[in-house]
């Protein structure tokens, strides 16, 4: 009986992922679910509270893998690691590959559809991660103050997710995928302090 009820449990994520996807979460109804799971709308809600728990249930296990990659990266920089820009390059590089791999449609949900819910914070998060990354390890070492060092840092964070979401979203095979991120990264940011007059 409880893989019978996994199962129910898992047809209605399934179907919510790909509403969730096609018409955005706020588009979508619990009855959409239900019918495009094959069950009832009473019985969708013995398995899931509301609407954002069943978001919940889609977007958590690839919410929570940002969250653990944020809070790693978070101590690194606490713990004063010297790690270079280079070696985050690299880092993120991998990490994004193997999460767009595994969790596709749920990143893009994550980060295109999830307003007004505990999620929306997600992107935010990310956006300051790797504007932290770039300052410290790229601008703040440049002949610029550090209120345009912060500006630049923003803006090249915020263009590079960005990007890296129109990527994701635009390119399913992935090999295909793996190239086309791995050119965006340099696009951004391989020689990107040569860009800029640097302190000798």
């Amino acid at each position: 009986m409880q893989v019978l009820k996994d199962e129910v449990r898992k047809n209605i994520l399934e179907a919510a992922k790909k509403l969730f996807y096609e018409k955005g979460y706020s588009s979508a109804s619990i009855r959409d679910i239900a019918n495009n799971s094959g069950i009832t709308v009473g019985n969708v809600y013995r398995y899931f509270e509301n609407k954002e728990k069943v978001l919940e249930g889609v977007v958590y296990p690839v919410y929570k893998k940002i969250m653990d990659y944020i809070e790693l990266s978070e101590s690194y920089i606490k713990a004063g690691e010297n790690k270079t820009f280079e070696d985050f390059r690299n880092e993120i590089n991998n990490y994004i590959i193997q999460i767009s791999e595994d969790f596709r449609l749920e990143l893009l949900i994550l980060f295109k559809g999830t307003e007004g819910t505990k999620f929306e914070k997600t992107r935010r998060e990310l956006v300051s991660l790797i504007e932290n990354r770039i300052y410290e390890g790229l601008f703040k070492r440049m002949k610029m103050d550090d209120v345009e060092a912060a500006f630049f840092s923003r803006i090249v964070a915020r263009s590079f997710l960005d990007s890296l979401i129109m990527v994701i979203s635009e390119t399913g095979e992935p090999e295909k995928l793996k190239k086309m991120i791995y050119r965006l990264n340099d696009f951004y940011f391989k020689h990107l302090s040569d860009r800029f007059e640097t302190e000798v």
